[in-house]
């Protein structure tokens, strides 16, 4: 059996919060339900670098406070020696997405943190068609540029006046 040894920054921690962090909730799914595509955030640090100070601030002030809100979200933290800070996001279609926060400041951390919490997980794609449909129409997607005459919209209580 593999034993996991808690990062030192991390044991006054979860000493103070107790078991709250190493609990996940399981999705229920049923009619109603919403299951985030987000199941799963690894933060990956080193206690040595200067480039994972930012990082090991955010975990130590703002860590518990987002797990405490995404209850449905698992919130792994694991050191990972002589590595830049990287934020792994796992998705429910088995998709993965990573990123590396060695620039961001304290106050960046957050938002890199929320974007890939909301992000779907499907790959970006670019969108050949306008519209997604499974009846095409027959007279194509409206333009006002391919009217011939140009239309006036006037008030036609002014127009009555004159």
């Amino acid at each position: 059996m593999a034993s996991f040894r808690l990062p030192n920054v991390l044991n006054s921690v979860i000493q103070a919060h107790g078991n709250q962090l190493l609990r996940a909730k399981k999705p229920k799914n049923g009619v109603g339900a919403f299951i985030f595509p987000c199941r799963k955030l690894v933060f990956n640090y080193c206690e040595r670098s200067g480039s994972s100070k930012s990082m090991m601030e955010y975990l130590q002030k703002q860590a518990i406070k987002f797990a405490q809100e995404n209850p449905q979200i698992e919130v792994v933290v694991q050191p990972r020696p002589s590595k830049h800070p990287v934020i792994r996001a796992f998705y429910t279609n088995g998709h993965q997405k990573t990123k590396c926060v060695r620039k961001c400041v304290v106050d960046e951390i957050p938002e890199v943190v929320k974007s890939l919490r909301d992000h779907s997980g499907h790959k970006l794609r670019k969108w050949n068609r306008y519209v997604i449909s499974d009846t095409p129409s027959v007279r194509g997607i409206y333009s006002p540029f391919h009217v011939k005459e140009i239309h006036e919209i006037s008030d036609r209580k002014s127009a009555k006046q004159e």
